[in-house]
Order: C-alpha cells, then sequence, then structure tokens
C-alpha cells in the first residue's frame, strides 16, 4: 500500500530537517540525503529506502528483521527498508537516526584528522 503522497513529504522534511543534512537528486534515481557530502540514505520512490549503517548496527538490524540487505552493497553497511504502510514510519526512523548518527560520527572524525594533519 504505501504512503500517501503527505505522509511522504512529511517524512522526507523529518529526513532534510536533521542536522547538517542536505539533499538531492540520487544517481541511480531518486532523492539522496548526505551530511557533509557523506551519503547516508537515499530514497527510490515512496517505498523503498537504502540506509547505510555501521556494520555492527547493520548485522544487528538484519537479525532482527528490521531491513533487508542492500541488493548491491550490502559489504558496504546498506540495508533497505521497505514502506508498506504508515505504521512502518517509525521503524524508518530509527534507522535513518542511526544512519545520520554515524554519518555525524564520521564526518567529526575526518574533519579532526583533517585539522591536525595541518
Amino acid at each position: 500500500m504505501g504512503l500517501t503522497k503527505a505522509e511522504f513529504d512529511t517524512l522526507k522534511a523529518w529526513i532534510a530537517d536533521l542536522p547538517d543534512v542536505t539533499s538531492g537528486p540520487h544517481r541511480f534515481g531518486g532523492i539522496e540525503f548526505k551530511v557533509h557530502d557523506l551519503e547516508f540514505m537515499h530514497l527510490h520512490g515512496q517505498t523503498h529506502l537504502d540506509i547505510r549503517l555501521p556494520m555492527s548496527d547493520q548485522a544487528r538490524i538484519l537479525v532482527e528483521g528490521m531491513a533487508e540487505k542492500h541488493a548491491y552493497v550490502p559489504q558496504a553497511g546498506w540495508v533497505t527498508f521497505r514502506i508498506k504502510s504508515n505504521e512502518d514510519i517509525d521503524k524508518a526512523k530509527e534507522i535513518v537516526r542511526m544512519a545520520h548518527n554515524h554519518a555525524l560520527t564520521v564526518m567529526e572524525q575526518h574533519q579532526t584528522k583533517r585539522k591536525t594533519a595541518k
């Protein structure tokens, strides 16, 4: 069934409002979301979210059945979350928050290393 356009637009706006997030077209279609140029997720249509997690979170999410293994790059921590109804939004947000927090941490560490190397 999926989401209504209004529900989907609300989810997109919620993601875009997370700290330090930018969005734009994804190279394979859809919309991607980044933290300081690091992509942490993208959307394909209103039901398909590809989300990049640290490997430990990816393993837990897959074991718990919260998401599926990404079809092309699971080795990089990617999972696919499918929204079947409005009831899936909270689970989607939980996984997106984990990915966003991880992206923030990675980019902060990267920026710290660059400053230290100067």
